[in-house]
Protein backbone atom coordinates (compact mmCIF):
# COMPACT_ATOMS: atom_id res chain seq x y z
CA UNK A 1 0.00 0.00 0.00
CA UNK A 2 1.30 3.07 -0.74
CA UNK A 3 -0.11 6.25 1.23
CA UNK A 4 -0.17 10.53 -0.25
CA UNK A 5 -0.68 12.31 2.92
CA UNK A 6 -1.93 15.90 2.46
CA UNK A 7 -1.49 19.15 4.73
CA UNK A 8 -3.74 21.73 4.00
CA UNK A 9 -3.93 25.27 5.02
CA UNK A 10 -6.90 27.13 4.73
CA UNK A 11 -7.22 30.99 4.77
CA UNK A 12 -9.47 32.25 7.91
CA UNK A 13 -11.83 33.39 4.75
CA UNK A 14 -13.10 29.52 3.83
CA UNK A 15 -16.14 28.80 5.20
CA UNK A 16 -16.30 26.23 7.16
CA UNK A 17 -18.91 24.75 4.19
CA UNK A 18 -16.65 25.20 2.15
CA UNK A 19 -13.87 23.47 3.35
CA UNK A 20 -16.56 20.81 4.41
CA UNK A 21 -17.73 20.57 0.72
CA UNK A 22 -13.92 20.28 -0.80
CA UNK A 23 -13.35 17.18 1.75
CA UNK A 24 -16.61 15.40 0.07
CA UNK A 25 -15.63 16.28 -3.53
CA UNK A 26 -11.98 14.86 -2.32
CA UNK A 27 -13.77 11.90 -0.77
CA UNK A 28 -15.58 11.34 -3.69
CA UNK A 29 -12.69 12.29 -6.50
CA UNK A 30 -10.53 9.14 -4.65
CA UNK A 31 -13.16 6.90 -4.22
CA UNK A 32 -14.76 7.41 -7.53
CA UNK A 33 -11.37 6.66 -9.60
CA UNK A 34 -11.07 3.24 -9.01
CA UNK A 35 -7.71 3.52 -8.33
CA UNK A 36 -7.95 4.38 -4.87
CA UNK A 37 -8.55 1.69 -2.26
CA UNK A 38 -8.84 4.33 1.14
CA UNK A 39 -9.05 8.18 2.16
CA UNK A 40 -9.65 9.88 5.36
CA UNK A 41 -9.37 13.27 6.53
CA UNK A 42 -9.06 15.20 9.84
CA UNK A 43 -8.83 18.66 11.08
CA UNK A 44 -5.37 19.66 12.58
CA UNK A 45 -5.25 19.70 16.81
CA UNK A 46 -4.18 23.19 17.63
CA UNK A 47 -1.31 23.77 20.61
CA UNK A 48 -0.64 27.01 22.16
CA UNK A 49 2.91 26.33 20.17
CA UNK A 50 1.35 26.27 16.54
CA UNK A 51 0.62 30.19 17.04
CA UNK A 52 4.66 30.95 16.94
CA UNK A 53 5.25 28.19 14.57
CA UNK A 54 7.54 28.96 12.06
CA UNK A 55 6.85 26.38 9.63
CA UNK A 56 3.30 25.28 7.71
CA UNK A 57 0.90 24.34 10.15
CA UNK A 58 -2.02 22.78 8.28
CA UNK A 59 -5.69 23.07 9.56
CA UNK A 60 -6.68 19.79 7.87
CA UNK A 61 -4.73 16.60 7.00
CA UNK A 62 -6.17 13.77 4.18
CA UNK A 63 -4.81 10.47 3.34
CA UNK A 64 -5.55 7.88 0.33
CA UNK A 65 -3.55 4.58 -0.09
CA UNK A 66 -3.25 2.99 -3.68
CA UNK A 67 -2.16 -0.82 -3.78
CA UNK A 68 1.15 0.50 -5.92
CA UNK A 69 3.06 3.36 -7.09
CA UNK A 70 1.45 2.84 -10.48
CA UNK A 71 -1.71 3.22 -9.49
CA UNK A 72 -0.95 6.67 -7.19
CA UNK A 73 0.94 7.93 -10.85
CA UNK A 74 -2.33 7.10 -12.88
CA UNK A 75 -4.18 8.65 -10.08
CA UNK A 76 -2.44 12.19 -10.20
CA UNK A 77 -2.61 11.97 -13.87
CA UNK A 78 -6.40 11.77 -14.70
CA UNK A 79 -7.71 14.63 -15.90
CA UNK A 80 -10.49 15.62 -13.58
CA UNK A 81 -7.95 15.48 -10.58
CA UNK A 82 -6.42 18.13 -12.40
CA UNK A 83 -9.92 20.17 -12.56
CA UNK A 84 -10.99 19.37 -9.36
CA UNK A 85 -7.46 21.57 -8.09
CA UNK A 86 -7.56 24.07 -10.67
CA UNK A 87 -11.36 24.93 -9.42
CA UNK A 88 -10.70 25.10 -5.79
CA UNK A 89 -7.49 27.33 -6.74
CA UNK A 90 -9.82 29.69 -8.37
CA UNK A 91 -12.69 29.07 -5.55
CA UNK A 92 -10.89 29.42 -1.97
CA UNK A 93 -7.03 30.34 -0.64
CA UNK A 94 -5.28 27.53 0.65
CA UNK A 95 -1.53 25.68 1.01
CA UNK A 96 -1.09 22.49 0.32
CA UNK A 97 1.89 19.76 0.74
CA UNK A 98 2.11 16.69 0.23
CA UNK A 99 4.21 13.43 0.50
CA UNK A 100 4.00 9.63 -1.05
CA UNK A 101 4.94 6.88 1.52
CA UNK A 102 4.29 3.39 2.38
CA UNK A 103 2.20 2.80 5.60
CA UNK A 104 3.88 4.13 8.74
CA UNK A 105 4.22 1.77 11.74
CA UNK A 106 4.81 3.78 14.88
CA UNK A 107 6.59 1.97 17.04
CA UNK A 108 7.54 2.62 20.95
CA UNK A 109 8.39 0.41 23.98
CA UNK A 110 6.05 -2.27 24.24
CA UNK A 111 3.34 -2.06 26.91
CA UNK A 112 4.15 -3.56 30.30
CA UNK A 113 1.96 -6.44 31.30
CA UNK A 114 0.54 -6.43 34.62
CA UNK A 115 -0.88 -10.12 36.26
CA UNK A 116 -1.78 -10.39 39.71
CA UNK A 117 -2.01 -13.78 42.16
CA UNK A 118 -2.99 -14.32 45.88
CA UNK A 119 -3.60 -17.10 48.31
CA UNK A 120 -4.92 -17.09 51.83
CA UNK A 121 -2.54 -18.61 54.23
CA UNK A 122 -3.73 -20.06 57.22
CA UNK A 123 -0.92 -18.18 59.09
CA UNK A 124 0.03 -15.19 61.33
CA UNK A 125 1.17 -12.22 58.70
CA UNK A 126 4.23 -11.80 60.55
CA UNK A 127 5.30 -15.30 60.21
CA UNK A 128 4.22 -15.10 56.44
CA UNK A 129 6.62 -12.01 56.49
CA UNK A 130 9.50 -13.96 57.97
CA UNK A 131 9.33 -16.51 55.22
CA UNK A 132 9.40 -13.33 52.34
CA UNK A 133 11.81 -11.64 53.66
CA UNK A 134 14.19 -14.65 53.95
CA UNK A 135 15.28 -14.71 50.17
CA UNK A 136 18.33 -16.89 50.50
CA UNK A 137 15.86 -19.60 51.80
CA UNK A 138 14.02 -19.52 48.65
CA UNK A 139 16.05 -21.66 46.99
CA UNK A 140 14.83 -24.60 49.38
CA UNK A 141 11.05 -23.57 49.67
CA UNK A 142 10.44 -22.63 45.88
CA UNK A 143 10.00 -24.96 43.20
CA UNK A 144 11.73 -23.05 40.22
CA UNK A 145 14.51 -21.59 42.44
CA UNK A 146 17.79 -22.73 42.29
CA UNK A 147 20.02 -20.57 44.10
CA UNK A 148 19.64 -17.25 45.99
CA UNK A 149 22.40 -15.36 47.24
CA UNK A 150 22.57 -11.97 48.83
CA UNK A 151 25.31 -9.76 47.26
CA UNK A 152 24.07 -6.57 48.94
CA UNK A 153 21.74 -5.81 52.07
CA UNK A 154 20.49 -3.12 54.72
CA UNK A 155 17.50 -3.26 56.63
CA UNK A 156 15.41 -1.56 54.02
CA UNK A 157 16.92 -3.58 50.70
CA UNK A 158 18.55 -6.61 49.35
CA UNK A 159 20.24 -7.50 46.06
CA UNK A 160 20.22 -11.13 45.00
CA UNK A 161 21.49 -13.41 42.30
CA UNK A 162 18.79 -15.80 41.47
CA UNK A 163 18.98 -18.84 39.91
CA UNK A 164 15.39 -20.13 38.21
CA UNK A 165 14.30 -22.90 35.81
CA UNK A 166 11.87 -20.74 33.20
CA UNK A 167 10.10 -23.05 30.80
CA UNK A 168 12.71 -25.74 31.16
CA UNK A 169 15.64 -23.68 31.35
CA UNK A 170 18.50 -22.26 33.80
CA UNK A 171 18.56 -18.74 33.97
CA UNK A 172 20.44 -16.23 36.12
CA UNK A 173 19.49 -12.62 36.97
CA UNK A 174 20.03 -9.54 39.73
CA UNK A 175 17.20 -8.27 41.60
CA UNK A 176 17.20 -5.60 44.03
CA UNK A 177 14.19 -6.33 46.64
CA UNK A 178 13.05 -2.86 48.60
CA UNK A 179 11.56 -4.10 52.15
CA UNK A 180 9.27 -1.91 53.77
CA UNK A 181 8.47 -3.81 57.03
CA UNK A 182 6.04 -1.40 58.59
CA UNK A 183 3.46 -2.02 55.46
CA UNK A 184 4.92 -5.62 54.85
CA UNK A 185 5.80 -5.32 51.08
CA UNK A 186 8.16 -6.28 48.89
CA UNK A 187 8.70 -4.28 45.94
CA UNK A 188 11.13 -6.16 43.40
CA UNK A 189 12.98 -4.96 40.17
CA UNK A 190 14.97 -7.03 38.08
CA UNK A 191 18.43 -5.22 37.44
CA UNK A 192 20.16 -7.66 35.25
CA UNK A 193 18.03 -9.77 32.93
CA UNK A 194 17.49 -13.07 31.40
CA UNK A 195 17.93 -13.67 27.67
CA UNK A 196 14.09 -13.25 27.36
CA UNK A 197 13.22 -10.19 29.41
CA UNK A 198 13.12 -6.79 29.07
CA UNK A 199 11.40 -5.59 32.02
CA UNK A 200 10.37 -7.47 35.20
CA UNK A 201 9.50 -5.61 38.23
CA UNK A 202 6.55 -6.40 41.19
CA UNK A 203 5.74 -6.64 44.49
CA UNK A 204 5.16 -8.87 47.34
CA UNK A 205 2.22 -7.90 50.29
CA UNK A 206 1.42 -9.57 52.97
CA UNK A 207 -2.13 -8.38 54.29
CA UNK A 208 -3.43 -9.27 57.96
CA UNK A 209 -6.88 -10.95 57.79
CA UNK A 210 -7.19 -11.59 61.40
CA UNK A 211 -4.72 -13.09 63.79
CA UNK A 212 -4.38 -16.54 61.94
CA UNK A 213 -4.87 -15.59 58.51
CA UNK A 214 -3.03 -13.68 56.00
CA UNK A 215 -3.96 -12.81 51.95
CA UNK A 216 -0.95 -12.96 50.29
CA UNK A 217 -0.40 -11.16 47.26
CA UNK A 218 2.11 -11.34 43.90
CA UNK A 219 2.20 -9.10 41.30
CA UNK A 220 4.27 -8.91 38.07
CA UNK A 221 4.68 -5.92 35.38
CA UNK A 222 6.98 -7.34 32.52
CA UNK A 223 7.67 -7.75 28.84
CA UNK A 224 10.05 -9.51 26.46
CA UNK A 225 13.46 -8.22 25.68
CA UNK A 226 13.07 -6.13 21.87
CA UNK A 227 14.36 -8.44 19.21
CA UNK A 228 17.55 -7.85 17.70
CA UNK A 229 17.38 -8.79 13.96
CA UNK A 230 13.56 -9.80 14.35
CA UNK A 231 14.52 -12.34 17.21
CA UNK A 232 14.27 -12.14 21.35
CA UNK A 233 17.25 -14.46 22.50
CA UNK A 234 18.46 -15.44 19.13
CA UNK A 235 15.57 -17.79 18.53
CA UNK A 236 11.57 -16.21 19.13
CA UNK A 237 9.74 -13.83 17.79
CA UNK A 238 8.46 -11.38 19.75
CA UNK A 239 5.12 -12.87 20.32
CA UNK A 240 6.43 -16.29 20.98
CA UNK A 241 9.05 -14.89 23.35
CA UNK A 242 5.76 -12.58 24.60
CA UNK A 243 3.63 -15.99 25.22
CA UNK A 244 6.72 -18.24 26.60
CA UNK A 245 7.26 -15.12 29.34
CA UNK A 246 3.33 -14.86 30.04
CA UNK A 247 3.57 -18.61 30.92
CA UNK A 248 6.30 -18.96 33.13
CA UNK A 249 5.23 -16.09 34.90
CA UNK A 250 1.42 -17.83 35.29
CA UNK A 251 3.27 -20.98 36.37
CA UNK A 252 5.98 -19.52 38.60
CA UNK A 253 3.83 -17.33 40.42
CA UNK A 254 1.15 -20.37 41.38
CA UNK A 255 4.23 -22.53 42.24
CA UNK A 256 5.28 -19.54 44.39
CA UNK A 257 2.21 -18.78 46.30
CA UNK A 258 1.94 -22.14 46.84
CA UNK A 259 5.40 -22.33 48.02
CA UNK A 260 5.31 -19.81 50.77
CA UNK A 261 1.86 -20.62 51.98
CA UNK A 262 3.07 -24.29 52.76
CA UNK A 263 5.73 -23.57 54.45
CA UNK A 264 4.03 -20.78 56.54
CA UNK A 265 1.60 -23.15 57.94
CA UNK A 266 4.57 -25.20 58.45
CA UNK A 267 5.79 -22.96 61.06
CA UNK A 268 2.58 -22.30 62.00
CA UNK A 269 1.48 -25.67 63.10
CA UNK A 270 5.27 -26.25 64.69
CA UNK A 271 4.46 -23.24 66.88
CA UNK A 272 1.08 -24.08 67.88
CA UNK A 273 2.29 -27.55 69.13
CA UNK A 274 5.35 -26.15 70.82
Amino acid sequence: MIIHTLVYQFSDSVSEADQRQFFTELRELTLGSGLVHSFDHKPHLWLPVDEKSRGMTGTHIAQYGCPDLESMRQFSELPHVHAFIDRWRSKVTYQAAYANHEELTLTGPPVLRHTEHTVTVQAPVDLVWEVLVDVEGYARIFPPTQEAKILEESPRHQTVRLVVDVNGQIQSWVSRRDIDHERRVIRYLQLEHAPLIGHMGGDWRALPIDEGTTQLVLTHDFRPREPVDGKVAGKFSYAEADELLQGAVERNSVADLGAVKEEAERRAAAARAS
